[in-house]
């Protein structure tokens, strides 16, 4: 008879519990392998399990009673607390005290930023049509110079908007405004007319300025253009400060005696600009300086 010490035997059944832990492990792996490979309904895509038709349904028929079982095999993929202690570094590591830093010698930034806020314009605006647009009939009626070429920008579509600096600086603005314009018609002459549109709270004044010219064929007949010809329309005015306020906004109007199919008349946007400056500077069509 063999005498086993009772450590021997608790050795020898802690053996054979990992051997079997080992075994269920294997199984449960080849098990979920299926799955992994196959797909999640790798069972039920068997059509000795469940028979399907030709587009890979289901065959289940209407009032049968021997239909195939519906097989649902759901499967949890479980990570446990064990399985990612293997992957993630969890051990704390001290820091030694003193701690060291390495200074590293960097170029001064000069922070003295000399801005010369006197250049900044409160004034100074140059727009212009972004495309050809044909002049309505009937009454002023804003045309579209939304195409900010410079300076200040526009708070309100194709206008130009009086700031608060603006107004308290006591400037006087001028206007130097090009807008070329053509008629098209198989004969005869047209007419077009244009103004400078004034937006205030005491409302809405679409003649503050009107302006127009002349065909050399028809001088005595305002605004008048004969068929086919291309005209130049240049005003050069000055807006008295006192005849504007804060919020005040300022457009450019035009209307014609003709628009049809046959008969209009359209401004050409790149011939055609608006310039605001204050009128106190001696200045050419970008805000430049002119020396005398």
């Amino acid at each position: 008879m063999f005498n086993v010490s009772n450590d021997r035997l608790l050795n020898i059944g802690n053996s054979i519990t990992k051997t079997v832990s080992l075994i269920k492990d294997s199984i449960a792996v080849d098990l979920q392998v299926k799955y992994q490979n196959q797909g999640l309904t790798y069972v039920s895509n068997n059509v000795n399990v469940i028979p399907r038709n030709e587009n890979g349904n289901i065959a289940l028929q209407e009032g049968v009673n021997n239909n195939p079982l519906l097989i649902i095999e759901p499967t949890v993929n479980r990570i446990t607390t064990k399985s990612m202690l293997r992957v993630l570094d969890t051990q704390f590591k001290y820091f030694k005290f003193p701690a060291r830093t390495t200074v590293v010698d960097e170029d001064v930034v000069d922070l003295d930023l000399d801005l010369d806020l006197q250049s900044l314009d409160p004034v100074f605006a140059r727009y212009r049509p972004s495309e050809d647009q044909r002049i309505p009939i009937g009454d002023y009626s804003g045309i579209e110079i939304s195409e900010v070429q410079d300076g200040l920008s526009q708070q309100f579509p194709n206008t130009y908007t009086i700031s608060k600096d603006l107004k308290n600086s006591g400037a006087d603005l001028r206007f130097r405004i090009k807008l070329q314009h053509r008629y098209d018609a198989p004969s005869g002459n047209g007419t077009a007319f244009f103004s400078i549109i004034k937006t205030s709270e005491q409302g809405l004044n679409r003649e503050y300025r009107t302006f127009e010219n002349t065909s050399n064929l028809r001088p005595n007949v305002p605004g008048s253009i004969n068929y086919y010809e291309v005209q130049n329309l240049e005003i050069d005015i000055v807006i008295p400060n006192s005849e504007f306020e804060i919020g005040d906004r300022f457009g450019i109007g035009a209307k014609a005696g003709q628009n049809n199919n046959t008969q209009f008349h359209t401004i050409n946007a790149l011939q055609s600009y608006w310039v605001i400056t204050d009128a106190s500077k001696t200045v050419d069509l970008w805000n430049q300086e002119i020396n005398a």
